[in-house]
């Protein structure tokens, strides 16, 4: 089965996207996290989402979400409770294929990124119901 070919709206948004989540890796590197994953989705059919970016600093494991938009209220008021669900079943399975690091203290942040201006990490943004 083929896919369709994304349309140039759509291949702009991924360009974006990609745009957004380098800048907010660069951002994280220069505040001392150590990216361990980026894109990270689970196999099909787990009703789990891709989590934008795992990081680490310390004894924190910080699982991040990239929302880019012309604002950065536009991009806050972006997550819903859903996605919220989708990226915290995908952290229980990249927990599960790295029992390492299932010791940390976990949390979910979000990284905000409007034109013109420094990506705003809001750590501790959202916590899953587990």
């Amino acid at each position: 089965m083929t896919r369709p070919r994304p349309t140039a709206e759509r291949r702009e948004a991924e360009h974006l996207g990609r745009s957004a989540e380098a800048a907010c890796i660069d951002s994280l590197q220069r505040g001392g996290w150590q990216v361990l994953a980026t894109r990270f989705r689970p196999p099909r059919g787990q009703g789990a989402g891709e989590i934008d970016i795992v990081a680490r600093r310390a004894a924190t494991l910080a699982f991040i979400e990239v929302k880019a938009r012309a604002s950065t209220v536009a991009a806050a008021e972006s997550l819903g409770a859903r996605q919220q669900q989708r990226i915290a079943r995908a952290a229980e399975v990249f927990l599960a294929l790295n029992p390492d690091l299932a010791a940390l203290d976990c949390r979910f942040d979000v990284m905000l990124v409007a034109a013109d201006a420094p990506p705003a990490h809001l750590e501790d943004a959202w916590r899953p119901g587990w």
